[in-house]
This record gives C-alpha cells, structure tokens and sequence, in this order.
C-alpha cells in the first residue's frame, strides 16, 4: 500500500516579519497585476488590426461565395457594393480617430510646456488657507460678496483654528474687496510662520439670510500635474488648485 503525502509546509515566519512557505493569501499573480487599462492610441490599434483581419474574411467569404453561386440566382451586385462602402467607411472613421489622437498628444504636449511657466510664482486662487513665511511683506487676500451685507468681520485663523486677528470688511456685493492684514494678532504682536486661513462672516439686513462669499488666497505653485478629470492643477503647498480657479499671477 503506498501512502501519499502532503508535502505543503507549514507557514513559517521570516526575518521581515511575514510569512512563507505557505499557502496564497490572496496575492495577485503577475498575469493579473500586468493588466492595465487600454490608451485611446491602443484601443485604435487594437481596432485597425481587427477590421484588417475582418476585412480578409470577409473577401475570403465573398471570393467563396462567388465561385460557388448558382447561376440562376446570381450573387446581388448592390448588395456587396453596400457591405464594401460599409467596411471602407468604418476603416475611414478609424484613421479619423488615429489622428485626432495624435493631435491631442500634441496638445498635451504644449499644454503641458506653457504650464511650465507657474513653477515657482505666486499666484491667487479661490481658497481660504494660505502659507505666511518670514519676511513675507503682503498677503494677497480677498473676498466677495453675492448680496450686500450690514456688516462683516474677516477673521485670520492659525492652523489650530484659533481666531488671532479680526477685521471690519466691506459690505457691498459684486466687487472683490482686498484684505489687508499687516502679520499681527489681536494685541499688536508679530505672528509665527506657519500655515493660517481666512473667514469672512458677513451679517445680512435680514437676520434670516445667508449671504455666500468667495474667498481668494495665494500660494507659491511647487509643481503641475492633472487631477482625475484630466484637469490641470497646480501644486500649492499640500492642495491642488485647478488651473481655472486662479484669479491672479504675480
């Protein structure tokens, strides 16, 4: 009688703290993490190829189907004149899309080269939070007001959340008011570097109302990329700011 044994060891932990020797625990093989999604540029190759390969069939099918037509009924012209100018208009409309591909890499391209240009200016930008550095002489910082207000207080915050400053604002809608804020708390005292943000809170004539406002900073552009829409955004400290929400270049 032969006895047959199972020779899978045992998991046996290794120096780095996992372990071996056993059976999968659900990682991939390299077949399945080598799967990546198709370019547009494959996917026309990849279409291209496939008409060519129909294509040959489909003549293949044809020149058949001739030499064995019964002469009586012959094969209908107008019939396989339509399924040539089909194949030909679909083969069209393939290279149609192969250059367009091609002329929105080159787009790419120049896009990418002109956005070059923000690396390392300071620019403004709808957001609320902002990096003071020592020296810094002037904060570029606004806001604006949908409707008209009573009143408005402009608060600067730290990266705690804590009010330092408080300011009176302006009150009247559809202009973007500067606001001036000189580095100082509320007692007159020179504020660490570090990371603040601004608060506008406008009070309505009517207490009920709420009034929206926009707020705009500024930040020094570290780097440029594109975000998941394909939309270009511009590094700013730890956000990314898209390319249309900038509002000045300094």
């Amino acid at each position: 009688m032969t006895t047959t044994t199972n020779t899978t060891s045992s998991p046996t932990l290794n120096q780095y703290g996992t372990y071996s020797g056993g059976l999968s625990t659900g990682s991939k093989t390299a077949s399945e993490t080598s799967k990546t999604p198709q370019t547009d540029a494959e996917k026309t190759a990849s279409a291209t190829k496939g008409l060519g390969d129909n294509f040959q069939t489909f003549l293949t099918m044809l020149t058949t189907q001739m030499k064995n037509q019964d002469p009586l009924k012959p094969l209908d012209t107008n019939d396989m004149t339509k399924q040539l100018v089909d194949f030909a208009n679909v083969e069209q409309n393939i290279g149609t899309n192969s250059r367009l591909d091609k002329l929105v890499q080159l787009q790419s391209a120049g896009t990418a080269s002109t956005n070059l240009a923000y690396l390392g200016r300071t620019v403004a930008f709808e957001g609320d939070n902002f990096q003071y550095t020592q020296g810094m002489t002037q904060a570029p910082l606004g806001y604006e007001l949908a409707t008209s207000a009573k009143s408005v207080r402009v608060d600067i915050l730290d990266s705690n959340g804590n009010i330092i400053r408080s300011m009176p604002g302006e009150t009247t809608a559809g202009t973007k008011h500067a606001v001036s804020w000189d580095f100082k708390d509320n007692n007159g005292r020179a504020v660490q570097p570090g990371t603040y943000r601004m608060n506008v809170a406008p009070v309505s004539e009517n207490k009920n109302d709420t009034i929206k406002t926009t707020t705009y900073t500024f930040g020094t552009v570290a780097g440029i990329g594109n975000n998941k829409d394909g939309e270009t955004v511009l590094n700013i400290g730890t956000s990314e700011v898209p390319l249309s929400k900038l509002t000045t270049v300094y």
